[in-house]
């Protein structure tokens, strides 16, 4: 192996790393817990969360290990930075907005608001699990075609099963639901964080696989069209459910060197 290679080699592993942060762990774990606290003070807890992690310092780009050996350098991959500053405001906006539906929901049987987020993000995550499975039918004689479709279903089952629990939660009438939400609420914690443990490098390794041979899919046909790796990131990208099927500037973040930072955020958004 050439030191080019190898240098190639050990930047790919050392991005591939799962990060394990503690008070990742301790903040969700909080909001997994906010019910038992009485009175509805609970429902302060999201806010204080998102409060938390916005004055987070945001982690800075990094260029796909692809586009760095091919001497491929240019923008600060300004849409990527844009992007996802958007969603981290989207997310905590949600909080409050959340915080603010279960106080006005007290005096109803369920929470409306839970009830439309978490169908609207099941339904969309269903259609995109639709979706990469056509793929996949349609590309069985590519391996590499097929594990990275075979990722995208796996993240996209365990959102799938995740908003589905959370819209059954939502449900569930406020005096019954305390004694259900807590302990299902912490099993779905200990379940997705062990799926990002366990996904995680596999995840990095895979947007950038997609970041790279969509970039060159986009040069080949001079940004009109691409190849089933463009059609791939086409379909991460697009929100679906309330959105109604608006999707982000993927050729842009594509055309960028630290796009794949977007793309894993989104396969990683369970």
């Amino acid at each position: 192996m050439s030191v080019e290679q190898d240098s190639f080699a050990t930047r790919l592993k050392e991005l591939s790393q799962y990060s394990f942060k503690m008070d990742s762990l301790i903040m969700d774990t909080a909001l997994a817990l906010s019910g038992v606290i009485p009175h509805g003070l609970g429902a302060c807890v999201a806010p204080v969360v998102g409060s938390y992690k916005m004055g987070q310092p945001t982690s800075a780009l990094v260029d796909n290990p692809y586009f760095v050996v091919h001497g491929i350098d240019g923008s600060a991959s300004s849409k990527t930075k844009h992007l996802l500053r958007h969603r981290k405001v989207r997310n905590y906006a949600q909080s409050f907005t959340g915080t603010a539906a279960v106080v006005g929901s007290m005096v109803l049987p369920v929470n409306p608001y839970a009830l439309m987020r978490e169908g609207s993000s099941a339904g969309a995550s269903a259609v995109h699990l639709y979706h990469f499975a056509e793929m996949a039918r349609n590309c069985r004689q590519s391996n590499t075609l097929c594990r990275w479709l075979d990722l995208l279903k796996l993240m996209k089952t365990h959102k799938l099963l995740n908003r589905g629990v959370g819209f059954g939660l939502a449900a569930v009438p406020g005096g019954v639901s305390l004694g259900i939400s807590v302990p299902v609420k912490l099993c779905l914690l200990a379940k997705n964080t062990g799926v990002l443990a366990q996904e995680s490098a596999l995840c990095k390794v895979i947007a950038m696989e997609l970041h790279w041979r969509a970039y060159q899919e986009q040069s080949l046909a001079n940004g009109s069209g691409g190849g089933p790796a463009t059609a791939i990131i086409r379909e991460l990208m697009t929100r679906r459910g309330v959105m109604g099927g608006f999707s982000h500037n993927y050729p842009a973040l594509i055309r960028e060197p630290a796009g794949w930072n977007a793309f894993v955020a989104k396969i990683m958004d369970i």
